[in-house]
């Protein structure tokens, strides 16, 4: 695990995003359907929209998707690979952030079959993420 910390980061820049966003989804210049979001959990949701399947040149089937948790006074962003071939699941980056902390982590990759439970947690989301994105359920 390497902790890069973001420390540096103007938090305004992200408020002002919001804001911005906000003020376009009010407009109706920005549509967001809640339809597209995935409540996986009591406290996991996907944006199935911004999930992707792509073959690499390799030939192995790789999942790209993000996954947001909300945790107490903030959240904890993960973005995974899962690389449905070589059987491994990745958190390419993880940002928690809450109103005292803020700072960003990743991992190797690990296999689906580890005797980890967290590791393979996320790998059954990941293949239930899979799924959901290859039969186009919403």
């Amino acid at each position: 695990m390497t902790g890069i910390s973001r420390e540096s980061e103007n938090p305004m820049k992200k408020l002002v995003i919001a804001l911005g966003m906000a003020a376009a989804i009010a407009a109706g210049t920005l549509s967001v359907s809640a339809e597209n979001f995935w409540k996986y959990s009591d406290t996991i949701t996907i944006d199935m929209d911004e999930t992707k399947v792509k073959q690499t040149t390799n030939g192995h089937e790789i999942l790209s998707f993000v996954a947001v948790e909300a945790i107490e006074g903030g959240t904890c962003t993960y973005t995974y690979a899962y690389d449905r071939t070589a059987g491994t699941i990745t958190v390419v980056e993880m940002e928690k952030e809450t109103k005292s902390l803020h700072y960003t982590s990743n991992f190797t990759p690990a296999s689906i079959n580890s005797r980890n439970p967290v590791i393979r947690q996320r790998a059954k989301m990941a293949e239930d993420v899979y799924q959901r994105k290859v039969n186009k359920k919403k």
